[in-house]
């Protein structure tokens, strides 16, 4: 019987799903494993649950200075969760998807990341000066236009990263777009949130997919 032309090509082969170069092999090394898959699934969740409560006690902090300590503590503890979270999805990136395009983006983030977390304190004053405001705000659009540039650069992976990745690229230039305005800091803090969820899925989905093949 002719093969209908406007039929889509299936991803079953004999029975057997369709491998594709970005598929984990039984045969290569890995330095990830799935376990540290797992973990950076995690901490991209736990992430998202401390996102909002950080900001909640931003806000209170202004008014009850006792609650700076807990505020900044926990914005240490969101941006070494992020580092992991960043390190291990460059590894998956240049490992499995052969992708080293979003490397140097990657590195960019994960530094601006912790400048920003650890300068925050210096322009925390109940009554800053022009100065400390310019470089805040210069800090900030910096921050978003790194943001912005990995973004476009996940843009240009091939590999569909488990369904999630262009819903990543996207999403992090839109969460770039928002801090690099300024204005819109507080929409950009919203678009964290599934961000962080695509990319827990990302990871889970990696997890065990590795932990298959490797079984």
């Amino acid at each position: 019987m002719e093969r209908n032309p406007y039929t889509p090509p299936t991803s079953q082969v004999d029975g057997a799903e369709e491998k594709t170069p970005f598929d984990f092999s039984s045969t290569a090394e890995y330095s990830f494993t799935p376990k540290q898959l797992w973990w950076a699934g995690s901490c991209s969740v736990l992430g998202v649950l401390l996102t909002i409560p950080y900001f909640v006690l931003a806000f209170m902090a202004e008014s009850k200075p006792a609650l700076k300590f807990i505020s900044l503590a926990t914005a240490y503890a969101m941006t070494l969760l992020s580092i992991y979270v960043y390190l291990i999805f460059k590894k998956l990136l240049i490992e499995k998807s052969h992708y080293r395009g979003a490397s140097l983006g990657i590195s960019l983030y994960i530094v601006a990341s912790i400048v920003t977390v650890l300068t925050a304190p210096l322009f925390d004053s109940e009554s800053p000066s022009n100065f400390n405001t310019i470089l805040s705000v210069a800090q900030l659009v910096l921050y978003g236009a790194l943001t912005i540039y990995l973004g476009v650069q996940l843009l240009r992976c091939e590999d569909a990263l488990f369904g999630q990745g262009k819903q990543i690229a996207y999403l992090t230039i839109a969460v770039g777009i928002a801090l690099a305005s300024v204005v819109l800091v507080l929409f950009g803090i919203l678009l964290s949130l599934p961000l962080g969820i695509a990319m827990a899925k990302m990871f889970f989905s990696a997890s065990k997919a590795l932990e298959k093949v490797q079984a």
